[in-house]
């Protein structure tokens, strides 16, 4: 970690130089024809020594440097996010790798796509090593039960951080390779993806889309770019007769690494397909205009007829042989490898991209989870992308896609075909996957490296006063036309950081703390002291499924827990899935008798609670139960009809159902334990059911009391505004770190 604070120091002065720019009073002051000689020379001194202090940075930041920074930087990005995003975040990558590493009855929630074999095994099997790793590194170091849990949660957000950063420094190596080494534009691309708030946001989550960026953007620094030019014979060819890019003789061995990491990422989401058939049509086809006068005896005249056609193009003969032929071996050897891993995890031969394909496009099951308007990736996702350099990308599309200039000189016109082959995919992708009814914006992630590539030649025209101006004579003087754009740099960049830190931090933490609140509970629980063995505790959480992180998060043994399904409807046919209701649905369009009708009378205490627990359990399990004068025989004949539901010790739910759970549990033992702040005006979401704090009741008269003696300090000491920024708690949490 030493090493790459030290390296920090050199690569943040070329990534920094606006901001040092802008942190500098004297350097922003406008020079006037009132100053005296005397502070032009001090100013023009500092403008050079600035410049020298840039050169300098630039020559010692070296690759490792560069790469040891941005792995500081994400693990201390991954650490510090406090808030809720995607369920896929756990339920498609960690409470599978949770199986994977503690078996199937660790308590993982394994989800219908998992049993239908719809999802690769690659992805959750990188987290599995992980926990298993971290398991047996704690029995080493006798770690308590407490510490444990720690490192099992950090374990795989520090994975992904350095999985984040492999993207960070690719993303800025193909810059270099599309501007040159060493360039402003590619300094600039690094400049905007460490500021970048949606990196921030997302980038360190175990999305599978995350990876799949990574891969994206390192298979792109592989490919052939310059393949995509006509051949002219002056190019220098390898042993294979391939041109080779820069005068690099691996050729070959760069193509099969590219293919490799392409077919992973495909393996893992089969549209990333999409972005690697634009680029292979770029290599592979070429379009030929041609065309003639054609008579029309009849009439005495003439017209022209344009005809446009596809022509082998511009790859020479041998490099679309061997880029076919290296697409096929290296895609065979990940797609074999894959269903090997996949055969290990579900016990059967299974193809989960075929899978996949057709229960998303063929069933169209994925408009289940929502359906979103044709243009939601122009109108939403490329906006949240980009947020404030949204215009710069607008501006890169428009000039990579415009014409270029036939005076070029082979460089030039290899750094713009480069760029329009960017942009017409980043258009194209999302034009194609817009025919899909649901839509999020995560799906769109890998373009979002292409598109900072883009955007860094008109941030850098823009900026070039700030960015690579050297001192002259007339520096102080056009200092007053600098100012503004330091203005407008600062307020770009400072917005990103307020997005990035309200987002990761404010927005929706809720379902995160009450983890660590029930965690809690778990590891500090007193045992009774007739009991040897580990106190099991149970929860139900009643909100819309996958609120919340599961196993990966609960951690302990100990804690049982059940929540509200939302399964799509696989037994139906097409027809009726319009009319289908899940489990959540039936339960919010009636709390109160779906309570009634699958719980049955709530518990007066924490014994009787358990009671009925054990009678469930024995009639789930056909063993006849007689311990329990509470449980009549109408009481177990409701539990035969229903036998998947009981009254749990903790009730997990949003704020805006309290009100109708309060009238439920009136006259029971459930009382609040617990609020969670879910941000500002309670946390809003477009999802109605998930707005407001999430509330836990408990049957823990100790907890109850604990609870009124906190929420009365908070309330009687600081008024209803400590109480709306949670009574400080958040602030505590985030400077500890959870």
């Amino acid at each position: 970690m030493a090493r790459c604070l030290a390296s920090a120091v050199f690569c943040l002065h070329p990534l920094l130089h606006i901001g040092h720019v802008m942190a500098s009073p004297a350097l922003s002051q406008a020079s006037t024809a009132f100053e005296t000689d005397a502070s032009q020379v001090q100013d023009e001194h500092k403008t050079t020594k600035r410049h020298l202090l840039l050169r300098r940075a630039k020559e010692v930041a070296t690759s490792q440097d560069v790469f040891l920074f941005l792995i500081a930087f994400r693990i201390l990005n991954a650490l510090t996010i406090r808030t809720f995003f995607q369920p896929d975040e756990y339920f498609q990558s960690l409470e599978p790798a949770w199986e994977i590493a503690f078996e199937a009855n660790s308590g993982a929630w394994i989800t219908w796509e998992w049993k239908n074999q719809l999802r690769s095994a690659i992805h959750p099997a990188i987290f599995a090593a992980v926990y298993r790793l971290c398991f047996e590194l704690s029995n080493v170091l006798r770690l308590t039960p407490d510490y444990r849990a720690e490192l099992l949660l950090a374990a795989p957000k520090a994975t992904q951080a350095v999985i984040a950063a492999l993207g960070d420094y690719y993303t800025w190596k193909l810059g270099e390779r599309v501007y040159g080494k060493g360039s402003s534009e590619a300094w600039t691309v690094l400049f905007l993806t460490v500021t970048s708030a949606w990196q921030w946001f997302c980038s360190t989550r175990t999305l599978s889309n995350c990876l799949e960026t990574t891969l994206t953007v390192i298979a792109l620094h592989q490919w052939p770019w310059h393949w995509s030019l006509e051949a002219t014979g002056d190019e220098s060819a390898d042993e294979y007769g391939l041109r080779v890019d820069c005068g690099q003789a691996e050729e070959l061995a760069k193509l099969c690494r590219c293919f490799l990491l392409a077919a992973v990422a495909c393996v893992l989401r089969p549209t990333n397909v999409l972005i690697w058939i634009c680029l292979a049509c770029f290599s592979l086809w070429k379009t030929s205009a041609s065309g003639r006068m054609l008579k029309l005896p009849w009439v005495n005249g003439s017209f022209w007829v344009h005809v446009t056609s596809l022509v082998h193009g511009p790859a020479t003969r041998r490099e679309r042989v061997f880029l076919v032929l290296e697409a096929a071996i290296c895609g065979s050897i990940v797609l074999a490898a894959s269903a090997v891993v996949d055969r290990l995890y579900y016990q059967q031969w299974t193809f989960p991209p075929l899978r996949f394909l057709y229960f998303n496009l063929a069933q169209n099951l994925s408009i289940h989870y929502g359906r979103n308007d044709w243009h939601y990736y122009l109108s939403q996702g490329y906006p949240l992308l980009l947020t404030t350099f949204l215009p710069f990308a607008l501006v890169g599309l428009y000039h990579s896609l415009s014409p270029p200039n036939p005076a070029s000189t082979t460089a030039t016109l290899l750094t713009t075909n480069i760029k329009r082959q960017l942009a017409t995919t980043s258009l194209l992708v999302p034009f194609i996957l817009s025919f899909i009814s649901h839509k999020e914006v995560r799906f769109i992630y890998p373009l979002l490296p292409p598109i900072h590539i883009l955007s860094a030649a008109p941030f850098t025209t823009y900026f070039s006063p700030l960015l690579t101006s050297h001192p002259s004579p007339t520096t102080t003087t056009n200092c007053n036309r600098k100012t503004p754009k330091r203005i407008l740099i600062t307020l770009l960049v400072l917005t990103n950081i307020l997005l990035a830190l309200f987002t990761t931090n404010l927005y929706q933490p809720a379902p995160l703390t009450v983890l660590t609140y029930l965690r809690s509970r778990a590891s500090h629980g007193p045992p009774q002291q007739h009991q040897q063995q580990e106190i099991t505790t149970t929860i139900a959480f009643l909100t819309p499924c996958h609120s919340t992180p599961w196993r990966s998060h609960l951690i302990h043994p100990s804690l049982k827990a059940w929540a509200l399904t939302c399964e799509p409807p696989l037994h139906l046919p097409p027809s009726q899935h319009p009319t289908y209701r899940d489990e959540a649905d039936r339960f919010y369009a009636a709390p109160s008798s779906w309570l009634t009708v699958n719980l049955g009378k709530p518990p007066k205490n924490a014994h009787e609670q358990v009671l009925r627990l054990k009678a469930l359990e024995a009639v789930n399990a056909g063993v006849a139960w007689d311990g329990d004068p509470l449980s009549s025989l109408s009481t177990i004949e409701g539990m035969k009809r229903e036998r998947k539901r009981a009254w749990t010790a903790y009730l997990v739910f949003f704020g805006q159902l309290e009100g109708e759970m309060g009238k439920v549990l009136r006259g029971s033992g459930y009382g609040v334990c617990w609020r969670g702040w879910n941000g500002p005006g309670g946390g809003w979401h477009e999802d109605w059911r998930r707005r407001g704090g999430l509330v836990v009741w408990c049957l823990d008269e100790e907890e109850k009391r604990r609870w009124r003696a906190v929420e009365g300090r908070r309330m009687g000491g600081r008024g209803d505004g400590w109480w709306w920024w949670g009574g400080g708690e958040w602030w505590r949490r985030w400077v500890l770190w959870g």
